[in-house]
């Protein structure tokens, strides 16, 4: 090699060694530790499309099936107490507290017919595009294989790694993305949350197992001498071990608002976990995100995350684009022993087609029973969802919210009270809906409007007002209108009142019917 093609060479070695520097340097990842720096990251374009998740609350309070997953509050509460009568029927079933506390369900939570495809199979089935699990609840028992603690489902109980099987199955689909949800924030402390100071005997000291020594890492409690910052140490690690081992595409927290308070963990543990989620996401180019619960104060500032109001308490009639509302398909958020559903696929299906043109995504918690199995109800309401979500999904998936999202005369915002006697504005899904209650999205190009209707008009049309001639809101004209249940192209009419479009006279789908305008 003669001196000038060494230098040219080693010029062009130069240049590229500078390029890919470059490169590496604007991709490389870079969030800092706080929330102005973390507040970047955007919302994925994965979630916006998405629309409607499925999770679940399933662990050792699912065994005794009693009250929900506070089981074990309850429990400890004793019987001065007896919250949702779970201390009375505890001592009938199982014993006196001094015979059989809440860690003894541990080897009962055997979970047989538990099986990560058919969870996740009813998941997609029933339309959700992305799903997981609750990992850990309120009590701190971990259904991943963690090493920060022993009791986890891979050293106890099924003795199995539940998340790892869960993040497989979902794997399995390249329409789903992973969800991971953690409780365990509000574990510190929450075994005695119901028990007074004053109320502690000595037979109880001396008895009862949340203040036995030997299992002070399960009753995490300063009753038992430990400090909120060793528990906040190890809540730490936990999160990182799933983020490094699961790469959950977007996590949850519940509880953090309170935890942080107390420093455990504290808000710079939070952002230190945060910030490497996001920089390990970045690595793998993975797009994740957070979801910022409101629980009469979000978890995080608002400028961070996507925003979350538990089944829409508290929420803004107009909250805008975007943000997030879960809630268990039955209550108690966890199975009981002859569990009922009050509402059916109708009721979550409405509920996803009013969140979507606000701007919304839904997410629905399942409740297994401790055997690991899906009760017949629950299967029934997902595959009804499913069924409409089959033919309707068009006027769901990847749209965007149009220049009005809704029209009609049923008004969703509604007071509740609280279990405190309070009252707060909450969302009312549970209405009679009319023909006239309809809802808009729009295509991400903006060359597609979707019309859905929350009721069926016996009168064989509906009149669309947003939509009527020489409207502000759609000034273009016309060309056709798309039943998506069926594919047929259906008669319409557009006068100075708005546009009617008229209905076949079979019913397509069995609840909420959704439309395709197209323009010339």
């Amino acid at each position: 090699m003669n001196k000038k093609s060494l230098t040219i060479n080693v010029s062009v070695a130069i240049v590229l060694l500078v390029v890919f520097g470059f490169v590496m340097q604007v991709s490389a990842a870079d969030f800092k530790p706080s929330w102005d720096s973390l507040s970047k990251q955007p919302i994925p374009e994965w979630l916006k499309d998405a629309k409607f998740g499925v999770y679940t609350h399933w662990g050792i309070y699912s065994v005794p099936a009693h009250g929900g997953p506070d089981y074990v509050k309850n429990l400890y509460g004793g019987p001065g107490v007896n919250d949702k009568g779970v201390y009375e029927y505890h001592v009938e079933k199982y014993g006196e507290i001094k015979d059989f506390g809440y860690k003894d369900f541990i080897p009962m939570f055997k979970a047989p017919k538990f099986n990560a495809d058919e969870w996740v199979g009813l998941m997609h089935e029933a339309g959700a595009k992305f799903g997981g699990i609750c990992l850990v609840h309120h009590d701190g028992f971990c259904l991943w294989d963690s090493k920060y603690t022993k009791y986890n489902s891979k050293d106890m109980g099924p003795k199995r790694d539940i998340y790892g099987e869960i993040a497989k199955a979902v794997r399995k689909y390249d329409d789903m993305k992973l969800l991971a949800t953690f409780h365990h924030g509000r574990t510190f402390g929450y075994a005695t949350g119901f028990l007074k100071k004053d109320k502690i005997t000595e037979d109880m000291k001396k008895n009862w197992d949340v203040f036995d020594p030997k299992y002070a890492d399960f009753y995490r409690s300063e009753l038992t001498g430990e400090a909120p910052e060793n528990f906040g140490n190890e809540w730490v690690g936990k999160i990182t071990e799933v983020v490094d081992n699961y790469s959950p595409d977007a996590i949850w927290f519940d509880g953090l608002t309170g935890a942080m308070r107390h420093n455990h963990p504290s808000e710079d543990q939070v952002l230190d976990v945060i910030s490497n989620y996001f920089n390990e996401a970045d690595k793998k180019n993975q797009n994740v995100t957070v979801l910022n619960k409101h629980a009469g104060d979000f978890n995080f500032p608002d400028t961070f995350g996507m925003l979350c109001y538990e089944n829409g308490r508290e929420m803004a009639e107009d909250v805008g684009p975007w943000f997030l509302i879960d809630r268990a398909i039955g209550y108690p958020w966890s199975y009981v022993n002859d569990k009922t559903y009050r509402d059916g696929p109708d009721y979550h299906t409405r509920s996803i087609v009013d969140l979507v043109s606000r701007g919304g995504v839904f997410l629905l918690s399942l409740t297994p029973k401790g055997d690991g199995s899906i009760s017949k109800g629950e299967q029934e309401i997902m595959r009804g969802i499913g069924r409409w979500m089959k033919v309707n999904g068009e006027a769901i998936y990847s749209t965007r919210p149009w220049k009005v999202y809704a029209e009609g005369p049923t008004k969703l915002i509604a007071m509740s009270k609280t279990s405190k006697g309070e009252f707060k504005q909450g969302w009312d899904y549970r209405q009679e809906f009319v023909p006239k209650d309809i809802r808009f999205t729009q295509s991400k190009d903006g060359e597609k409007l979707y019309v859905t209707t929350l009721a069926w008009p016996e009168d064989g049309y509906i009149l669309v007002t947003n939509l009527k001639k020489k409207s502000d809101h759609y000034p273009d004209k016309i060309k056709s209108v798309t039943m998506l249940a069926t594919g047929e192209k259906v008669k319409f009419k557009r006068t100075k009142q708005g546009l009617k479009i008229f209905f076949p006279k079979e019913k397509p789908c069995e609840w909420a019917y959704s439309f395709k305008i197209e323009k010339k």
